[in-house]
């Protein structure tokens, strides 16, 4: 191999490598997808919370209302 070829070489593999490391992912890509992540793992636990809370009410007032319930039948 002559001079140039190597230099040709090393030309194309550094381009090679540095259009492959412009595809990776940055740490703020990285810490912003944490945060999104974050903010819907919260979301998903707010909206369990409240259905919890929304169920357990309602076994709750059970007793309530199956004596509503009986009066009307009877």
């Amino acid at each position: 191999m002559n001079d140039d070829t190597v230099q040709d070489l090393k030309q194309f593999i550094s381009t090679t490598v540095s259009q492959e490391m412009a595809n990776l992912a940055t740490k703020d890509d990285i810490n912003r997808l944490e945060s999104k992540i974050d903010d819907l793992s919260g979301s998903v636990a707010e909206a369990l919370e409240n259905t919890n809370e929304t169920t357990d009410t309602q076994l709750k007032d059970h007793d309530k209302r199956i004596t509503r319930l009986e009066r009307k039948a009877a």
